[in-house]
Parts: C-alpha cells; sequence; structure tokens
C-alpha cells in the first residue's frame, strides 16, 4: 500500500483506485511538492507508478536531486515495519509502514536515501513458518533477485547492483531463528549460514561496509548475539576487513515494553526511532560521515 505526502504533510495511506488515483484536488495557485512511498513489503504485491494527471494549465517540474548517500537495510519483519501502523487486532497488511521502520528513520537522520529488502518470517537458516531443519528460500537466497520475494527459479531476475550503488549496508536478522519455542539453531548451523549470508552480500557489494545489528528483541537468548558477532569475526578473519557487529541489548534491553506492538516483538514508530538514534552516531562513525 502506499503513502503520499504533499508539501510536506503527514503521510496519507491509500488504496490506487483502477488507472487513475486522485492524490490532491483545489490546490492552490503555485509549485507543490508531492512524495510517494511504499509501505508495505514485497510479497504483498508490485507497485507500479505510471506518471501524474495533470490538468492542461499544469505543468510536471523537474524532481529534487537524489541525497548523495544510500544505505540499504536487509532483514526480515521489523525491518520492513511490521505492526507499526494501526491497531494490533487489524489486517497484518494494512499496520506495515515501512517508511516509518528504523531503516528508513536511521537513513534520514544521516541524510541519506534508503532501500530495504525486509520479508517477513524470513531467517537466516530458518523462516518462521518452516519446520526443522530449515530447507526453504532464505535471505541469502533471495539477495541476488530483483523481485524479493520470488521462490526459486533458473528465470529470476537478478538484481545488478552496481548500478543502484550504496555506501553501506545494516543487516538485522535471527529473531525467526531463535524464536521457535521448541527448536533452537545449532551454533555451527546458523554461524555458517550467517557467513554465507556476509559472503553472498560481499560477492554484489565489493566496496561499501556490511554491518551485521544484534537482532531487536531483548527475550532473544544471548547466543542470537553472540553467534552472530562470531560470523563476523570469523568472515573478517578470512580476510574481509570491512565487516562491523553492533550489539543492541548487551548492556541492557534498548526498548521497554511500550515501544512494541502487543507481541513484544515488533517495535512501533517510536521503538524504531529509539532503534535509529542508537545506531546513528555508531553507523555515521563507521561510515565516516
Amino acid at each position: 500500500m502506499p503513502a503520499v505526502s504533499i508539501d510536506g504533510s503527514p503521510f496519507r495511506r491509500f488504496r490506487p483506485q483502477g488507472e487513475n488515483t486522485l492524490l490532491a484536488e483545489n490546490l492552490s495557485a503555485g509549485r507543490h511538492k508531492v512524495l510517494l512511498v511504499r509501505s508495505t513489503e514485497g510479497y504483498m504485491g508490485i507497485s507500479e507508478f505510471r506518471g501524474f494527471s495533470l490538468e492542461r494549465s499544469e505543468t510536471l517540474l523537474p524532481p529534487d536531486p537524489p541525497k548523495p548517500r544510500c544505505l540499504e537495510f536487509i532483514g526480515d519483519s521489523i525491518t520492513a515495519g511490521a505492526k507499526n501502523d494501526g491497531p494490533p487486532d487489524a489486517p497484518y497488511d494494512d499496520i506495515e509502514d515501512n517508511d516509518m521502520a528504523y531503516g528508513p528513520q536511521l537513513a534520514r537522520m544521516l541524510g541519506a536515501e534508503y532501500s530495504v529488502l525486509g520479508k517477513s518470517g524470513e531467517g537466516v537458516i530458518h523462516n518462521w513458518d518452516e519446520g526443522w531443519p530449515g530447507q526453504g528460500v532464505h535471505t541469502a537466497d533471495r539477495y541476488p533477485w530483483t523481485f524479493y520475494s520470488d521462490k526459486k527459479s533458473p528465470t529470476n531476475h537478478l538484481w545488478h547492483p552496481q548500478n543502484f550503488p550504496v555506501d553501506g549496508i545494516l543487516i538485522s536478522l535471527g529473531t525467526n531463528d531463535f524464536g521457535n519455542d521448541e527448536h533452537q539453531p545449532a551454533r555451527q548451523d546458523f554461524i555458517q549460514g550467517y557467513k554465507n549470508l556476509l559472503q553472498t552480500v560481499r560477492q554484489l557489494n565489493p566496496h561499501p561496509p556490511i554491518i551485521a545489528i544484534e537482532p531487536v528483541p531483548a527475550w532473544l537468548p544471548p547466543e542470537a548475539r553472540s553467534w552472530t558477532k562470531a560470523a563476523v569475526m570469523e568472515c573478517k578473519a578470512l580476510g574481509d576487513n570491512n565487516l562491523y557487529f553492533i550489539p543492541l541489548n548487551a548492556e541492557k534491553p534498548l526498548l521497554e515494553a511500550q515501544d512494541y506492538a502487543d507481541d513484544n516483538t515488533h517495535p512501533l514508530k517510536n521503538g524504531s526511532k529509539k532503534i535509529a538514534l542508537y545506531l546513528k552516531d555508531k553507523v555515521a562513525e563507521i561510515l565516516g560521515w
């Protein structure tokens, strides 16, 4: 579902209506700025923007130039912004506002554009809805694909990151790997899976720093933090010195109960802001910003 802001107004979500959707009417004479964002993650459908329909007397002006910096965020439903925009009993698809997840908020704080590769239920080696051991499609499989929610296929359209370079990549995964009460991943399986993810991302992005972040929920076992760090350190030992790890809950939980939706897992918008503020200076130092 998209959202629109006109002349700096708060974003308003809307549902496209056929070939043409009315975004504004009876605007005053003069220049106006329209900003469109997508609120929902890839599996909820493809958004297609075909342009604006204007009155004959109106002219479309050039857009603002893009910001000179860009950050990429890789993760699960937390990175996608699930459950942050409405009552907990509302339909899942209707209460996701990715533009207010921690990644986009952090990007704006740092004066950067953003790209989000977030999929609900995604894990490093185990997705939320699959059995053990996880044999499904995981983040390292999806990362090279243009359509991130696709299934494995020899016809998957591949992404060409050299055409859309980023200055830094942040990864936050592990909640769905460790969030099952009946099963927990084995140490070496998780570390090897995370190393595979880091190496996949690096293969397509030879130069930018890659920053692994501890999974957000503080109720996860400490292994979620220590094994993520171990994967980073093992890849660094293999020669990739442009890798970093940032813990979130090592000293105390970063977020409090009121910062989450009713599941103590998905941050609300203010909780995401806390994460962004916590990361801001740390990420800026790594990137030299």
